[in-house]
């Protein structure tokens, strides 16, 4: 969250002389179209000033990001300008917002932000804002609208009609409560409707309203029921009318009118000074275009200042052809930074323009107080002091700029105490230009707090970070603009800088543009080389690449982490916007099998020349072109199979021949509810037969992984703007929520015992059935995923998920730990960009080394399948410090060393370590029990999945394994099992009385399919060691019960003799869907000792069983 505040926080005495004033929170979204539009913070920056203008008493704060409660609580009203729909940055704060207004807060939404998404969040918005954008209802068209007659109320005080051209959005939906007051109204011209229709551009309703003539509404005043008072303008697409006088002092009339502050009969003044281009070329999220004419701007929109201040506006402190080189930047300095100080001693050889730069961070620039302190410059010319050399030019973000003082004029000192003999007192944001004669090639200074900042908010408001530059002084330091395309921070050379590294790690920049492009999934060979998916033909820039998108292979020879050969190992249109890449390498053949949907292709290059001579298709129609939530990248198990999975607009998966694959259950792999919905994770032969859906109805499941043990884990993305993004442990057949799974319904429709957040409403938590989530993550773009089971990186991350994060541009590991039946996780970061925002992690996969790779799509943003950059991507290398890339060899043609290579913690290695392995069959077992006795479980379950496929071997090992020491054995040897037979209760009985419920757990998943006679008692063994609390074994009971639920149950009874009243027997009736639970779950209901509230839950999973025994069960309840 960054903050501007002006004037800035200030003393008690100074308050005190102070006459009270209104408290005005602005709220800046994040950067989004482009140059000179939706620039939303510099557009609050603006009214900022006419706000301090018009009533100096009056706090006015600008954040970026989301305010914090205090924040919120001490205002009078609060002014939004952001995008909306689904980005909205109050989407999942309109609870606290309607908290707030209650207490008769106003609110202001400006264009974008008086969109909200259909269904609960529209209607909020609505109550609380009085009207709002509606997709399909309203429309955006851009128009010269007209207004030639104001109504009068205190808003429209001063303002005379005016018209601008701006995207004027108009229909809105309104209140019919409250008093909505049309504040700008026009007719909208013919041309307003020449789109097609869309959920943006056209409708019928809208459609005969133009036609008709009625006047449009585009900015209204509403007085709440509740006394509070709101205002929605859909203008300010456009930056350069914020220029316009009437529409500037309308929305700042309208702002004060919200807090409710008297309006002068001639209007908020808004100070003498109009604002100009020059002004308006200020603050802007984005670099200026090199074509844009500041004079034909300022015509077109009627601005003032149209002459030397606007063409000057490139900034006096650059010129026009030098660049921003970078010389020093620190860390941010906070008020908990050892000694508040950074010390700089930096070569300046060379130099002659030099700038010292202070800049915010993202909590903002309120209290960044900085003082230069004993500034000096250093050669064959002697010492200069600069606070007598005098700079050239300089800015500051409040205050002055000073010398021997800080910026409000009084003595400087750092942490209570005057250091130094001398300082430049400055206030961040702030640039100072010195000129450096000759004679001078070093410079030392001391970057320091001052007191005055961090004497405030009990020193909680101040960071800064300090910079040197040399040629010209750059837009932003530390916070790189996030749609910013230009600047010295976007060269590949200042990468790594630009990432936060966890401790103990090193990242590399093994390869950027212009070698490569937009990188989403990687794989690595047994040589160590990363093959990449290289994409710039994705959606908007479909065709920007005409022979297609690339698969490339990347090798370092010299073992710096650097890639220094680059192939193309194919390129064609029939892989544009490739998803995935999986490299099985067979000796001298190699099969690389790439996810491009709606195809899936297998490569094979049969004579090593990293040229693909055959191309066939494993799957097709699966999945939609150019949509990354359909087909995703294989991977090889540890049983010899490959894994895979798509997201909610798979479909379908059909096979070669387009003919619906239908999987080893009898059921077509079809997202259509009979039965399965959604996003779904799968497992087949090399061959892609034997095909298994192992869960199903996620929403964008981007890519899976499975560990050692053969436990699958996945992340999952939600509907963006509801913090629901989750990391899942795989139940294997498990339902994991996302629509009703009885009627394919929204997560947001209402039913009986919702859940109180939208986080976990949208993943149905309380409905019978539904996995729970390991991990929620809050918001994200969840992407690719590994199990790093290396020992060169820290040990923390040792036999951890490693997952990447695109949306807060991060790379984490999860470390997981026991839960009962299942896991709790934690968040554990390697890569974060905090400086570099257009770090856009897409995927990560573990070297043969045991080091890290890293693919970066590298974009201003990621959500809404845009693509903002084509021409820059990064692959990084994650390792410790100093670590040289050496790839180890293998011999795989003996069992000694095949086993020795199924130690490597690389896919590839493993893939060819496995093959031979499993080739050799009974010559390779005693190798096999070698490594079967090793002290690292992960490498024990490897040798286990061979030694129980060799032919005749696999019930002796299941048995083997069942009664080992340790449960993840236990549980891949029933994972084994389930592979091997199709009775696993014959194999497992003795399973049911395992100590670890995740055994257990195991085994009832293990049941699911079982067709004999001993299935159901089984089941009812481990239904009666259910503890009544853990909700991991409970949906495991209740997968294993689901193909056969009246035998299960009724086994149960049999072994509680009839006493199902319990604790954990209430909850088995609410989960199993046999006629005899649904009974059970009506006298509980009938039982007038049980609280009404806690009846939902049974009501609720009637609903899931089917309309007889449900209609049958209910009739208990007639009189």
């Amino acid at each position: 969250m960054t903050t501007a505040v002006l004037p800035p926080l200030t003393s008690a005495a100074q308050a005190q002389d102070a006459a009270p004033g209104k408290n005005i929170l602005m709220v800046a979204g994040s950067p989004s179209h482009g140059y000179g539009a939706h620039e939303h913070f510099a557009g609050l920056r603006i009214l900022q000033q006419s706000l301090r203008e018009s009533q100096p008493q009056n706090e006015v704060t600008i954040v970026r990001g989301w305010p914090s409660q205090d924040q919120i609580d001490q205002a009078d009203t609060i002014v939004i300008y952001c995008d909306g729909g689904g980005r909205h940055i109050a989407m999942d704060h309109r609870d606290q917002l309607r908290k707030r207004l209650a207490d008769g807060c106003g609110l202001v939404c400006l264009h974008y932000a008086v969109e909200m998404t259909p269904g609960e969040p529209g209607k909020d918005w609505v109550e609380l804002l009085g009207g709002h954008f509606e997709i399909n209802y309203s429309v955006n068209p851009h128009w010269v609208a007209e207004f030639s007659e104001l109504p009068e109320h205190p808003i429209t005080r001063g303002v005379k009609p005016f018209a601008t051209d701006d995207e004027w959005y108009f229909h809105m939906r309104f209140s019919d409560v409250g008093k909505v007051t049309p504040i700008l109204s026009a007719v909208a011209p013919e041309h307003t409707m020449k789109r097609p229709d869309g959920a943006h551009s056209g409708n019928p309703d809208v459609r005969k309203s133009v036609a008709a003539g009625e006047p449009q509404t585009v900015a209204w005043a509403y007085e709440r029921p509740d006394g509070g008072r709101s205002f929605g303008f859909t203008g300010g697409h456009y930056h350069w009318n914020w220029g316009n006088d009437d529409v500037r002092r309308l929305v700042t009339n309208a702002i004060r009118w919200t807090a409710e502050e008297e309006i002068e009969e001639d209007g908020s003044s808004m100070g003498q000074k109009p604002v100009g281009i020059d002004q308006l070329l200020k603050d802007q999220d984005y670099d200026r275009p090199n074509k844009f004419d500041p004079e034909e701007t300022a015509k077109r929109f009627n601005l003032s200042d149209t002459g030397s201040d606007a063409a000057k506006a490139t900034d006096s402190q650059s010129s026009d052809t030098a660049k921003p080189k970078k010389i020093f930047v620190s860390q941010t300095v906070t008020s908990q930074t050892k000694r508040q100080r950074v010390e700089i001693d930096a070569s300046i050889k060379g130099v002659r323009d030099l700038f010292l730069v202070a800049a915010e961070t993202e909590d903002g620039f309120a209290c960044d107080w900085v003082d230069w302190v004993d500034p000096k410059i250093h050669g064959p010319a002697g010492s200069k002091s600069l606070v007598e050399l005098g700079w050239k030019s300089a800015t500051a973000g409040w205050g002055d700029v000073q010398k021997n003082l800080n910026c409000a004029g009084q003595a400087w000192s750092v942490a209570g105490q005057q250091i130094g003999s001398e300082a430049i007192g400055a206030h961040a944001p702030s640039v100072i230009h010195f000129k450096i004669p000759e004679g001078y090639d070093r410079l030392t200074v001391t970057g320091a707090l001052d007191t005055g900042g961090t004497s405030q908010n009990n020193g909680q408001s101040t960071s800064v970070q300090f910079a040197v530059y040399s040629g010209a002084a750059p837009r932003r330091i530390g916070q790189a603009p996030d749609n910013s395309a230009d600047g010295d921070q976007r060269d590949p050379e200042h990468a790594v800088e630009g990432i936060e590294v966890a401790e103990g790690l090193q990242a590399t920049l093994s390869a950027s543009e212009p070698q490569l492009r937009s990188l989403t999934n990687l794989d690595i060979d047994s040589r160590g080389r990363v093959w990449v998916c290289d994409v710039m033909n994705y959606r908007r820039n479909n065709g920007s690449r005409p022979e297609g998108d690339r698969i490339l292979i990347l090798e370092d020879t010299t073992g710096d982490g650097v890639m220094d050969q680059f192939t193309t190992f194919y390129q064609g249109r029939d892989i544009d916007s490739a998803m995935g890449i999986c490299v099985l390498e067979n000796g001298e053949s190699t099969d690389v099998i790439v996810t491009a949907s709606p195809n899936v292709w297998r490569f094979t290059d049969s004579d090593g020349d990293d040229q693909p001579d055959q191309k066939v298709a494993m799957f097709t129609e699966t999945g939609q072109e150019q949509h990354d939530h359909s087909g995703h990248s294989f991977l090889f198990g540890p049983d010899g199979k490959l894994y895979w999975n798509f997201g909610n607009t798979g479909g379908q998966v059909k096979d070669a021949n387009g003919q619906t694959v239908i999987d080893i259950h009898g059921r077509p792999v079809v997202d259509d509810g009979n039965p399965l919905f959604g996003g779904m994770p799968f497992r087949c032969d090399l061959d892609g037969s034997n095909f298994e859906v192992l869960a199903h109805n996620f929403r964008n499941n981007w890519e899976t992984t499975v560990d050692s043990f053969g436990t699958l884990w996945q992340s999952d993305n939600d509907d963006d703007g509801n913090r629901g993004t989750r990391i899942n442990f795989v139940m294997e057949q498990g339902n994991y929520g996302y629509l009703d799974e009885r009627t394919g319904a929204s997560w947001r429709s209402e039913r009986i015992n919702m859940e109180d957040e939208i986080m976990y409403q949208h993943w149905h938590l309380n409905d019978p059935g539904v996995v729970p989530n390991m991990l929620q993550t809050g918001a994200g773009s969840p992407s690719g995923i590994c199990t790093y089971e290396g020992r060169l990186l820290p040990e923390r991350f040792w036999d951890q998920i490693i997952h990447c994060d695109p949306g807060p541009n991060v790379v984490r590991a999860y470390p997981a730990e026991p839960d009962g039946a299942g896991y709790t996780a934690r968040i554990e970061p390697l890569m974060t960009g905090t400086t570099d925002r257009w770090f856009r992690p897409a995927d990560v996969c573990v070297a043969p080394d045991g080091s890290l790779f890293v693919t970066d799509w590298y974009d201003p943003g990621v959500g809404g399948h845009r693509q903002g950059d084509t021409d820059r991507g990064r692959l990084f290398r994650l390792a410790p410090p100093n670590t040289k890339y050496k790839v180890p060899s293998f011999e795989y043609s003996s069992a000694k060393g095949a086993v020795e290579a199924l130690r490597n913690p690389n896919l590839a290695v493993r893939y060819r370590a496995w093959q031979a392995l499993h080739s050799m069959g009974a010559d390779a077992e005693q190798e096999l029990l070698t490594l079967y006795h090793d002290d690292n479980p992960r490498l024990r379950a490897r040798a286990l999945w061979l030694l129980g496929k060799i032919p005749g071997r696999g019930e002796h090992y299941v048995q083997t394994a069942l009664s080992d020491q340790n449960p993840d054995i236990r549980i891949t040897a029933i994972r084994l099992a389930k592979q091997l037979t199709d009775t696993p209760s014959r194999w497992l009985a003795s399973a049911a009385q395992d100590p670890a419920p995740a055994v257990r757990r195991e085994l009832a998943i293990a049941l699911r399919y079982d067709e004999s006679e001993d299935m159901p008692v089984l089941w009812a063994k481990l239904a009666a060691a259910y503890d009544g609390k853990d909700r991991w074994y409970l949906e495991a009971l209740g997968i294993g019960s689901d193909i056969r639920p009246e035998e299960c149950f009724d086994a149960y009874l049999d072994q509680v003799d009839g006493r199902w009243d319990t604790p954990a027997g209430r909850d088995l009736v609410w989960r199993v869907r046999a006629p005899a639970a649904a009974d059970a779950m009506v006298s509980l209901i009938a039982d007038p000792d049980l609280p009404l509230q806690q009846t939902d839950r049974y009501f609720r999973s009637l609903e899931f069983h089917n309309d007889q025994v449900r209609a049958e069960a209910l009739k208990r309840l007639l009189p």
